[in-house]
Formats: structure tokens, sequence, C-alpha cells
């Protein structure tokens, strides 16, 4: 099994799940995968706009013969969140590339005809066919297209997916402190429940966007990921899966482990099941090893110049020269998503 260096995963014990089988069953059980539908919205928060991305179980349609993400990178909001200093709107658009074919505005299939991975597991559990959603929440100076490529590969398993810009990101779309994240959870929580009729809810961070993955109100019977960031001594009465490495120089991982509720154990098997994968001769992922590389790949062509000025004002990097040489998100992604997939798709699996 491909592994990486110095890589934590570690689940709840209170899931009950069998992170080593479950890994392996979506391949044994050899589901059919669907198109992947993509509709680029916004929520209204307070007077204000807040973009949102949703992906979902599609009919096939006309596909894009563009690139279909439209990034914008703020040069101005990434000085104001780390300097606090407000600047006139600098920025570029970037054009990013899905990982599979991508059909704009297709229709939805409905979920009572829908033959997906996730329905198919729900009825070998025998419960009916019921929409689950997954919510994506980035971190700071993040974007909703920082994992993209974990969104689509959860619409094509049967997930509606929202990933939603908060204040917080580069995009420099949301007004810094007029809008929270509850805010924009809270609606986006409503707007999934009567545009997709969403019974069940997952949801997935990244750094700052772990800690409202294991914070936020519940419940989220399909399951809580926080990736490379977790709220202290969280203790969520849903399923928890957390990820953190060795290499990470933003939220290193003795303070992942320090956030941890008190009864999980960090140890080989054992009923937390805690793994460390560890690869000789490789470097352990950074903190934004885990974003797709499509994200990664703007943020290179973009801030790459601006390093040195950066490091002559003293101004965190948040580990992108670390990623400038590992550049590793493919190998990341390639290690990681499945085993998100199956958690999420697990406990969806079981929601009642």
């Amino acid at each position: 099994m491909t592994s990486l260096p110095g890589l934590w995963l570690v689940v709840d014990c209170r899931s009950a799940f069998p992170l080593a089988l479950a890994i392996t069953s979506c391949s044994a059980l050899a589901f059919g995968r669907v198109s992947v539908g993509y509709r680029a919205s916004h929520i209204r928060v307070r007077g204000k706009k807040a973009p949102v991305s949703f992906w979902y179980p599609a009919t096939p349609g006309r596909v894009s013969k563009e690139l279909p993400y439209r990034h914008f990178i703020s040069v101005a909001k990434i000085v104001e969140v780390l300097q606090g200093t407000e600047l006139p709107g600098i920025g570029w658009e970037f054009r990013l590339r899905a990982g599979k074919p991508i059909y704009p505005e297709a229709q939805p299939i409905p979920v009572e005809r829908q033959e997906t991975e996730l329905q198919e597991r729900r009825l070998a559990e025998g419960l009916p066919r019921e929409s689950c959603a997954i919510i994506f929440a980035h971190g700071y100076l993040g974007s909703r297209f920082d994992m993209l490529h974990l969104c689509e590969e959860l619409a094509q398993c049967g997930f509606v997916v929202a990933a939603p810009d908060f204040a917080e990101s580069l995009s420099g779309k949301v007004p810094l402190r007029e809008v929270t994240r509850q805010d924009i959870m809270e609606e986006l929580l409503t707007r999934l429940q009567k545009e997709f009729a969403v019974k069940h809810f997952g949801i997935v961070g990244h750094s700052a966007g772990g800690g409202t993955a294991s914070l936020f109100p519940g419940p989220f019977q399909c399951g809580r990921v926080a990736i490379a960031g977790l709220a202290p001594q969280t203790v969520p009465t849903d399923p928890l899966l957390v990820v953190a490495s060795e290499g990470d120089g933003v939220v290193a991982l003795p303070r992942i482990t320090a956030a941890l509720p008190k009864n999980i154990e960090l140890q080989e098997g054992g009923p937390a099941i805690a793994i460390l994968l560890r690869e000789n001769g490789t470097r352990p992922p950074c903190h934004i090893s885990f974003l797709s590389e499509e994200s990664n790949k703007a943020m290179i062509s973009l801030l790459t110049p601006l390093l040195p000025v950066a490091r002559a004002l003293k101004v965190p990097v948040l580990d992108f020269d670390v990623y400038l040489e590992l550049q590793d998100s493919s190998r990341v992604a390639k290690v990681l998503l499945p085993k998100i997939e199956d958690f999420l798709c697990f406990h969806a699996s079981k929601a009642k």
C-alpha cells in the first residue's frame, strides 16, 4: 500500500470504524461511478454575497470546453489578513483544471434514481436512498477550491458537496469580519436542505477549517474530518477522523495530539485506530501538501516572485516555501483521498 512518512490518521473510538478494513471496501465492492455536475453560485448572508461551489451526482450533459473553475487570488486580501493593512483590490484570476469530466449546470439525478456507491451501500444496510451532503471548510487564506479534487471524488461517490468562501478566503470576495463562519455555515445548511433535499451531513476542514469541522454544531452523522487543524479538546458525538503530518510547519503534530480527546490513544491499532504511515527517504507532507495540485499551482505561479519580499518583511508564508520544494499534492492525494472517502461513505451509509 502506498504510504507517506510522518502522517497520522486518527479515528475517534466512539465511531467504531475499522479503518484498515474500510480502506479496501470500496474497491472490493466495485461500485459504479456517476457523472459530476458543478454549479458556481453564492449565498446571501447579512446583505453580503459569499461564493459557494456545488458538486453533485448529475445527468451527463455538455462537458465544459473551458477549465471549469474560476479561482481569484487577491494579494490585497492576503496582506489584509496577515498584516491588518487594507489595500486596493489587487489580484489575478486563474482557471483551474478539473480532475475528471465536469458538467456545468447539469441537472442533479433525483436521489430515488441514484445508483451511486453511497446509495447502494445504504440499500445494503437496509436503509432508503437519502441525499447526503459534505461541506468543505477552508482555512485562513484558503479558498473553496483548496480541495477540489476531494470534492469531485465525493460527488462521484454520490454525495452533494458544498464549498463556501469564508471571510478569511484569499479570494477577497467576502468582507473580513462582517460575515462570520457561523453565519455562512448556517445559511449553507439551509440551502442544501432546500435545494438538494439533504437529510444527512458531513464536514471536512483544512487548517482553521479543521477547527470548524470539529467544533461546528451538528449532527454530522456522515462524519467530521479535520485535516492539519483541530479545535482543542474537541469532544463531538459524531465520528471524527483527524489527519496531521510531522512535516507540518504551521500546525505542528504535537499541537494536534494535545488537542485530541483524552480517550484517544496514539498507537498502532487499538480502539482509536491511529496509524502512522512511514516511508524511508521521503519527506512528510507540509501544511499545504493536502490541498489540490491545481490550487497549489495557482499559488506557485502568483506568489513565488513575492516570496523574497515576504521573507524580508517577516510575513508568515504558511509552509508555501516548503511546498515549493516538495510539490507533493498528487502523491498525498493518492494516499489520503481514498481514506477520507471511505470514512465518510461508511458512516453516511448507516445514517438514519
